[in-house]
C-alpha cells in the first residue's frame, strides 16, 4: 500500500488514479515513434561533430535514431582517416622534380 500524494490517503500500489480525490499517483510517458533519419545520418558523416551532438541529444528519447547517427559518424570518421592518410602517403612518397 503506499499514500495519495495530493490527499494523504491510503491506496493501493499498483493504482494509477487516487480513489479517493482522482489524484494521479503514476506519470504515463507519452509514446515516441522512432523513425531513423537517414539525412542526419548522412550529415554526421560528413561533419562527424554534428553526430556526436546528435547522438548525446537522442540517445534517451529516440535511441534507434542515435544509434543510426552513431554509426554514421562512425563512419565518416573511418573515411575521413582514410583521405587524411591518403594525403599523407602521397605527399611522403612523392618524387620531387
Amino acid at each position: 500500500m503506499t499514500y495519495c500524494k495530493y490527499c494523504g490517503k491510503e491506496v493501493e500500489s499498483h493504482a494509477f488514479v487516487c480513489v479517493h480525490c482522482g489524484g494521479k499517483l503514476k506519470e504515463e510517458k507519452p509514446t515516441t515513434v522512432d523513425n531513423p533519419s537517414h539525412l542526419a545520418g548522412i550529415v554526421s558523416c560528413c561533419f562527424p561533430i554534428v553526430g556526436v551532438i546528435l547522438y548525446f541529444l537522442w540517445r534517451e528519447e529516440k535511441p534507434e535514431s542515435a544509434k543510426l547517427v552513431c554509426h554514421w559518424m562512425l563512419a565518416g570518421l573511418g573515411i575521413w582517416f582514410l583521405f587524411y592518410l591518403y594525403g599523407f602517403l602521397l605527399t611522403a612518397f612523392s618524387v620531387r622534380l
